[in-house]
């Protein structure tokens, strides 16, 4: 029996089902660290105190300490920024707008204000980045967005896109989709490169009981909803709003978990365009290694 130590991208919620029926189905002993920062699990993982994050691909383009590699993406979904409905409005007349984000840098604010942008251009409103203030305020969006926040990006279609439209709140979302932007909303294992074999082995086992999960609730869709209720950090969440979303997100998981280059080298082309700080494309590449190299 082996240890895996695997930190989340934030709080616990159904995106990290596959992650969760492993954790119970495997012999391994899995853990799973729920963070207090977004980057937190890439510090961790350099310090060697973890064996997996999981996060957005986005974030394998940016420059960190440690040598990655990725495992393979387990989810995708549709992504982008939550806006009040008035955000358009306001932007014509100038006005500037506050937008919440778990993180906030050169990077991921370019994008958030490139979506905006190209949406209100799309309905002929020209706005300036400097109308577009992202400001890191952590990862609660609906919470943000209650309290008076303009938008919420990094923002997933079947978390919060499925919680405003059930909630009734005066929210639109702008996907990447809709700003002619490469998709990236999705959720990648990510480990040390040149990891031990007995972990590259444990992680091996890891993606199989994630595979075998999907594939299951594929035809027993009720295993999940039970699955996420035996794990809801709030097991009083209102029941109907809990099986929406966990409806939503089951159709966006992979049943095939494994590196793939191809699939994120429009991203990292895209970002190149912006002239940003990412990785070159050398180092890209090294990110996603053949099963044959990684095993």
């Amino acid at each position: 029996m082996a240890q895996l130590k695997i930190a989340l991208e934030w709080f616990l919620n159904p995106d990290h089902l596959p992650l969760l029926a492993a954790q119970e189905a495997s012999e391994d002993e899995i853990e799973l660290i729920v963070p207090d920062d977004h980057y937190d699990g890439f510090a961790a993982l350099a310090a060697g105190e973890v064996d997996i994050v999981v996060n957005e691909p986005l974030h394998l383009l940016e420059k960190h300490s440690a040598a990655m590699q990725s495992h393979g993406c387990f989810f995708e979904t549709d992504g982008g920024v939550l806006l009040r409905d008035d955000v358009l409005s306001r932007l014509a007349q100038g006005e500037s707008v506050k937008i919440c984000s778990p993180v906030s840098n050169e990077v991921t604010d370019e994008l958030c204000r490139r979506i905006v942008m190209v949406w209100a251009y799309q309905q002929g409103v020209d706005v300036q980045k400097e109308q577009i203030q992202v400001l890191e305020k952590g990862f609660d969006h609906i919470t943000n967005l209650q309290n008076g926040a303009d938008g919420a990006w990094l923002a997933f279609a079947n978390i919060e896109g499925v919680m405003v439209k059930e909630l009734g709140m005066p929210i639109i979302m702008v996907t990447t989709k809709d700003a002619g932007i490469p998709g990236f909303s999705a959720l990648e294992l990510i480990g040390q490169a040149q990891a031990a074999p007995e972990k590259q082995a444990a992680i091996a086992r890891l993606v199989t009981h994630m595979q075998e999960a999907v594939k299951t609730w594929q035809s027993h869709p009720e295993q999940a909803l039970a699955l996420w209720n035996r794990h809801n950090p709030e097991p009083q969440a209102d029941a109907a709003l809990t099986a929406a979303i966990v409806t939503d997100t089951l159709c966006r998981f992979e049943t095939e978990i494994a590196p793939s280059a191809q699939r994120w080298l429009s991203v990292w082309a895209y970002m190149q365009g912006l002239q940003v700080d990412i990785i070159d494309e050398e180092a890209y590449h090294a990110l996603f290694p053949s099963l044959e190299e990684a095993s």
